[in-house]
């Protein structure tokens, strides 16, 4: 019993880990992408937003549970 409880609370915190830290990272790489992009002249106004919007849904791991 013990056990499936420490799984599942691994199991949280991996999620909120991720959701915390992997999203903005993508979303910086998404948006400095864009930037370099937007330097040469093909400003793409898609990566741009979707950069910023990756950025603020790390924010969605205030939403996982306490374990």
């Amino acid at each position: 019993m013990a056990g499936t409880r420490t799984g599942r609370a691994n199991a949280l915190i991996a999620v909120k880990m991720a959701l915390r830290f992997g999203l903005p990272l993508i979303g910086l790489v998404v948006f400095g992408r864009a930037i370099v992009l937007s330097v040469g002249g093909d400003i793409e106004h898609g990566q741009f937003a979707l950069g910023v919007l990756l950025i603020l849904a790390g924010f969605t791991s205030k939403l996982v549970p306490r374990p």
